[in-house]
């Protein structure tokens, strides 16, 4: 029996993915200061450019948020067993709007990334 190719339709412009698969540019000077290895800042780099070109819903965005987070470690263990229970509770993930206020800040100060903002090509 020969097996077929599961194909995914996404629902994004074939630019938009090459901008996904490039990732976000960090400023070299941002990568230096923060001085984590190339994995991680390649990581962060993919999340950031998701976040900017994926078409996902809040739950999406706030999923790419959250895991930005962590790998900045932006959230202590305290912060993520309360998104944790929000999850429980609701059954919904979601951040609160200054949990995503602090992601946002850290992006503007640390990596100079305003995610509100479309970047120059």
């Amino acid at each position: 029996m020969t097996q077929h190719p599961h194909i995914i339709h996404l629902d994004i412009l074939d630019t938009d993915y090459a901008k996904i698969a490039a990732g976000e540019r960090i400023p070299a000077e941002r990568r230096q200061r923060l001085a984590w290895g190339e994995a991680t800042l390649n990581r962060l780099s993919k999340q950031l450019a998701r976040y900017r070109y994926d078409s996902l819903d809040q739950q999406g965005r706030d999923d790419l948020l959250c895991n930005i987070a962590n790998t900045a470690g932006l959230f202590t263990a305290a912060d993520m067993e309360d998104i944790n229970d929000r999850l429980r509770r609701t059954g919904c993930f979601y951040l609160t709007p200054g949990e995503r206020q602090q992601i946002f800040n850290w992006l503007q100060d640390e990596l100079a990334i305003d995610l509100a903002v479309e970047p120059d090509s």
